[in-house]
């Protein structure tokens, strides 16, 4: 059973970096907004995944992604951020019940309502830093919260139509 889960694991992480590969980093909306969707690797790892493991997994996505680009660690940085960040997000969202040890993050396991603030929180952070690295200044400010905010929304959308792709919702009869 749990061979099953990680082979699966690998299989969604496969596709959201892929889907970046592919599709996400030729996306440039009115040049304001980037999709990151690769950020979804990371966002959706278990619950249960050590801290540790998860900045070591996310140090190793933003560095492929800056090879990817022949960037000087801009990805690696902003997803280590995240990374660092993603623990402390979990434990301010505990739901009422608590967390189950293997339970994934998705909109089915989850919910949209504690799905939302958990990647939009998340994926601004990772947003915000991608750009004021990119300008190497606050002089421009502005437009550094603009297109994070642009780009945490394109993200998003990535992130949930994949999960969609992924995981369907179920039909009831």
């Amino acid at each position: 059973m749990i061979s099953r889960n990680v082979f699966q694991l690998i299989w969604k992480i496969l596709v959201y970096i892929g889907v970046y590969v592919f599709i996400g980093h030729r996306l440039n909306a009115f040049n304001l907004a980037l999709c990151f969707s690769y950020t979804g690797a990371i966002l959706l790892l278990p619950i249960s995944t050590n801290p540790v493991r998860v900045l070591l997994f996310a140090f190793a996505v933003g560095f492929g992604i800056d090879i990817f680009h022949s960037s000087p660690g801009i990805h690696t940085a902003a997803c280590l951020l995240m990374a660092f960040m993603r623990s402390s997000f979990l434990n301010w969202m505990v739901p009422a019940g608590g967390y189950e040890d293997y339970m994934t993050i998705s909109i089915p396991s989850m919910g949209m309502k504690w799905f939302l603030p958990f990647t939009l929180g998340l994926l601004f952070m990772h947003s915000f830093l991608y750009f004021i690295i990119d300008y190497a200044s606050l002089a421009q400010f502005w437009m550094v919260l603009l297109k994070a905010s642009f780009s945490t929304v394109i993200t998003l959308l990535g992130i949930v139509l994949t999960q969609l792709a992924l995981e369907p919702p179920k039909r009831g009869d």
